[in-house]
């Protein structure tokens, strides 16, 4: 048997190649997330279903899927195949393509609370474009977000993830950001409805954004009533509710965290697992709050919006999802998964929050559900979990740095025992 603490796994092509991008690129990676990979960030060479492959030819369990958009798995032959047929005819047009309708239409078919959508590229710009139909419906200028929420990496809506907030405070930045941009950002605390209210008193708070289910720094469910009391205080205050569902879109099932729990916002954004991996993201509302859009009276712009090759692969992981329904069978393998992993790491400390869906998290600390990004930081002991995350690396099994784990429609029983079996490695290890 493998010693998880002495891994026979060599690493030294990723060693090779992260050394050639550092004299090249900033850090050799291109996004500060990947910053922290150990022993060095990896370098892929391949991935096909639930497995990926290194430059070394480590095979992994893969379960960070992208950071969560490959919930079909890598290299779907639907998607991918779509792709190469999309290729043949162009890549972009400064005009329209025949796909955008198709896409749009799935899209509003599958979300009953969508009228119409907007097209672009990351969640991060619909995230931005979200807050400036408000403002613009509204004529107001707050937007309030709450601590270990994220929205993307841009100034209005950026802060450091390191910092605890002050409630009503400066909102925390990272070094260059705009504090005039950050002027019109309030910040607070997840699950606490009295602090929404005081927020929202003031009067100039166009809208509340928000992920359903706290993701980025924890799994942290709305407490009961939660989501049910914020919608409330939007409505009897006049701020708009925007649900990012980024992460939780089409991983809580077809109609993500909103179909899940039963609360609807006036506006949704989604990205991540609705084109596998392709750049591609959708502001969905109402047509009333999208027509100064449509007119040009709000601008939203962007070259490569609706490129013919994301535009395809969107089309493609839509149809999966809606006509052949993987979701029982990610279920029924997420939580096979989740079952296993308490049983082996309840004696150790490890606890698994999942609320539902294809994606949990693993923590060390009391398995006591957490509410907030303070409660999750204190009940997270980080240290045993990154290096639970290296043994398991070692042991071929890649979820998220975080503890995040992203789970797709090709794991099966058999990753699932591999997964296991690493798992159990691992925890003897540490």
């Amino acid at each position: 048997m493998t010693d998880p603490n002495t891994s026979d796994r060599s690493y030294a092509h990723s060693h090779a190649e992260h050394a050639r991008r550092q004299a090249v690129i900033a850090g050799g990676v291109n996004s500060n997330v990947r910053l922290a990979g150990t022993p060095v960030p990896l370098t892929f060479a391949s991935g096909s279903g639930a497995y990926l492959w290194d430059v070394d030819g480590n095979r992994y369990v893969d379960y960070a899927a992208g950071m969560g958009p490959m919930i079909l798995g890598h290299n779907h032959p639907a998607v991918t195949d779509a792709v190469r047929a999309a290729l043949d005819t162009g890549q972009l047009f400064a005009g329209q393509n025949r796909l955008e309708a198709e896409f749009a239409e799935a899209i509003v078919g599958a979300l009953p609370w969508i009228e119409s959508i907007r097209i672009g590229m990351s969640g991060t710009e619909m995230d931005l474009l979200a807050v400036r139909i408000a403002r613009a419906a509204t004529g107001r200028t707050k937007a309030v977000r709450f601590a270990g929420h994220y929205h993307g990496w841009l100034d209005p809506l950026f802060i450091d993830m390191s910092v605890e907030p002050e409630p009503f405070g400066p909102a925390p930045l990272t070094a260059g950001q705009s504090v005039a941009a950050a002027a019109d950002v309030i910040v607070c605390e997840w699950n606490d409805l009295d602090q929404l209210a005081k927020a929202l008193a003031g009067g100039d708070v166009a809208c509340v954004l928000m992920e359903p289910v706290m993701c980025n720094t924890g799994l942290v469910a709305p407490a009961p009533g939660y989501l049910e009391g914020v919608q409330a205080l939007c409505r009897e205050h006049g701020a708009l509710l925007v649900i990012d569902e980024v992460i939780t879109g089409f991983r809580l099932g077809l109609t993500g965290a909103q179909g899940f729990l039963g609360v609807h916002g006036d506006i949704s954004i989604y990205a991540k697992a609705i084109a596998s991996g392709f750049p591609l993201a959708v502001l969905g509302t109402t047509t009333e709050l999208l027509a100064p859009v449509g007119r040009g009276a709000v601008n939203h712009s962007g070259t490569y919006n609706t490129g013919v090759s994301s535009l395809a692969a969107g089309v493609a992981t839509m149809r999966q999802l809606i006509d052949h329904d993987p979701y029982p069978e990610i279920d029924r393998v997420t939580r096979r998964l989740v079952d296993g992993l308490r049983s082996l790491g309840g004696d150790a400390g490890l606890a698994v929050d999942h609320i539902g869906g294809a994606l949990f998290q693993t923590r060390f600390g009391t398995s006591d559900p957490v509410s907030s990004r303070a409660d999750f930081a204190a009940r997270s002991d980080k240290t045993r979990l990154a290096r639970f995350l290296e043994l398991l690396q070692h042991q071929g099994v890649r979820p998220t740095g975080r503890g995040l784990w992203f789970v797709s429609a090709a794991h099966d029983d058999e990753a699932v025992e591999a997964t296991l079996a690493a798992a159990g490695r691992a925890l003897g290890g540490m």
